[in-house]
């Protein structure tokens, strides 16, 4: 793996209290020191939107365009197993704009190869204790990045699904809403079998961390999002009445579920809220690593104020997995002497928005 992999320049520009940042980061660590408010995390917003397009805080993305501005941007420089790339990202009054490379109009879907980018924040709990989607989601990002196939599939199940929704809630004919079944379930079949190949090839690293972490071991099953018993066509068959009820398709890989459970009982209802965080926290350690070894490449991962959130204990198992040398680490923190963190990681100081670097 080539010593300058991962994310290599950074600019943000108006993006909440961020007026105008240049961040040269180290392929390995890098801590982000300042005080609550100063920044920190907006810095490491900037770094998911640019590989997600979207952020992991709540809201419209109106929210990050600073005061007195009309557009925020972020631009990056990475470098991945194909080469050197240069990304942008921009949202104002002409919505949200992409750039990769010379293509002025790029897909979010070019920005998440390139960028391939996790977060561990203080709602990382929700992975747990939130519903379906979310879980549905962090899988389908795995998927994404070991199997490029997938973006073609999910594209094509996605278009098949919002014309039998759309025929269905305008009341036509069974036989013109069944008209979409076809290639609804043949591109759901090819998302569920990946979805169930990732699942299962990854759950030997989920299930190690989680128990490392949490002391307690966890289960994991991949629900598709119909009957087991049935096939996804007999089940699409079965659900006909509900799906005019509801004016939706209510059975396909749409209400897929991977399902999380601790002695035998559903973990948002078993475990604590500290034991869910650690538990999540596995989750996104566990993918990161997994991602990063099978594609041979490095993963960004974000980690915000992990000593705020964590023990002492904890905060030093943390570090210890971190240090897979797979991952660019961008850590916050208000506190460097917080962090158990060993000789060659660059470190910047934030305040006012303003970033500077010490080391």
């Amino acid at each position: 793996m080539s010593p300058e992999a991962g994310l290599l320049l950074l600019r943000a520009e108006h993006l909440r209290c961020l007026d105008s940042i240049e961040l040269l980061a180290d392929p390995a660590q890098n801590i982000i020191v300042g005080e609550n408010g100063a920044g920190k995390t907006s810095i490491l917003e900037a770094i998911y939107y640019l590989g997600r397009g979207k952020s992991f805080r709540p809201g419209p993305a109106s929210m990050l365009i600073q005061t007195g501005q009309t557009t925020f941007t972020i631009f990056g420089e990475v470098a991945e197993p194909s080469g050197r790339h240069r990304l942008g990202i921009s949202h104002g009054r002409d919505g949200l704009q992409a750039h990769f490379d010379t293509q002025a109009q790029a897909t979010l879907a070019d920005l998440a190869s390139a960028l391939p980018v996790q977060i561990i924040d203080p709602e990382v709990h929700q992975l747990i204790q939130g519903g379906p989607q979310g879980r549905r989601e962090f899988v389908d990002w795995g998927v994404f990045h070991v199997k490029h196939e997938f973006i073609n599939e999910w594209r094509r199940y996605r278009r098949a699904l919002k014309q039998r929704n759309a025929a269905l809630k305008q009341g036509l004919a069974k036989q013109a809403v069944m008209a979409w079944d076809p290639e609804l379930i043949e591109s759901g079949l090819e998302i569920d079998a990946a979805r169930r190949e990732y699942v299962s090839t990854f759950m030997p690293l989920m299930s190690s961390i989680s128990t490392e972490l949490l002391l307690n071991e966890a289960n994991y099953y991949y629900l598709p999002g119909w009957a087991s018993t049935d096939s996804f066509s007999e089940a699409l068959s079965a659900s006909w009445e509900r799906d005019c009820t509801y004016g939706a398709t209510q059975v396909g890989p749409h209400r897929a579920e991977l399902s999380i459970q601790s002695d035998g009982q559903a973990a948002r209802n078993r475990l604590s809220r500290g034991q869910q965080k650690l538990l999540s926290i596995a989750l996104v350690l566990a993918q990161s690593i997994f991602v990063a070894r099978s594609q041979k490449r490095k993963v960004t991962l974000l980690v915000d104020e992990p000593a705020a959130e964590l023990d002492t204990v904890h905060v030093h198992k943390l570090f210890e997995i971190l240090s897979c040398e797979e991952l660019q680490l961008f850590i916050s923190t208000l506190d460097l002497d917080a962090l158990p963190v060993t000789g060659g990681a660059k470190v910047f100081h934030v305040e006012r928005g303003a970033l500077s670097t010490l080391i």
